[in-house]
């Protein structure tokens, strides 16, 4: 199910217009809405708590400043991750970029069964963790992408207006993304297998 199924738009139309009105604390509606999501996206571009909390907050000032401009010619949501996708992607460009390293990657499931009360949960943990890793490792806008179409489960459509790439390249860039975290994943289990000999 695609994230517009999920989400009827005539409330955060409403909303919206009742802060346009005057009536500004209608705008907490829509920041409870879309906080969830907006910081997950925020969080998987930027890889860090802090300052994916710091986007989101960001991201919603932004919007709430120029809620006047939304045209509704898409979704508030699709609006506003635009809005975050664009904060994100400035910021991790302005910072000096730390790249991980697959010896800072947990050596196997075993090490998350301190964390899992079962073995089977351990092995999902660890699985989450490597695809969280291999995420990490791509490309600031890449990241947004695979977080968009995969987490978000947004639609190319939707993805084209949200970063003003076209649906085509999407498909390329999504299909590269995935070529490149599937080469990471498999680097960081052969590591692994070197570990446990």
């Amino acid at each position: 199910m695609r994230q517009t199924d999920r989400m009827n738009p005539k409330d955060d139309l409403y909303y919206i217009g009742q802060v346009l009105e005057g009536k500004t604390n209608a705008f907490s509606y829509l920041v409870e809405e879309h906080k969830d999501k907006a910081f997950n996206l925020a969080f998987r571009i930027c890889g860090n708590r802090e300052e994916a909390e710091e986007v989101a907050q960001d991201a919603f000032l932004k919007a709430y400043r120029s809620l006047k401009d939304f045209r509704k010619k898409s979704s508030f949501a699709t609006w506003l991750y635009r809005i975050v996708y664009n904060t994100a992607v400035s910021l991790v460009r302005t910072r000096k970029n730390r790249v991980l390293s697959v010896e800072e990657f947990p050596a196997d499931a075993v090490d998350f069964l301190g964390f899992s009360t079962t073995e089977e949960e351990a092995a999902d943990d660890y699985r989450n963790s490597l695809i969280n890793f291999a995420l990490q490792k791509i490309p600031e806008e890449e990241r947004g992408l695979v977080t968009l179409y995969y987490y978000n489960e947004i639609d190319t459509e939707e993805l084209s207006k949200i970063t003003g790439i076209s649906k085509s390249n999407i498909k390329v860039r999504l299909f590269r993304a995935r070529q490149k975290m599937i080469e990471i994943i498999k680097k960081a289990e052969t590591k692994n297998v070197f570990y446990n000999e």
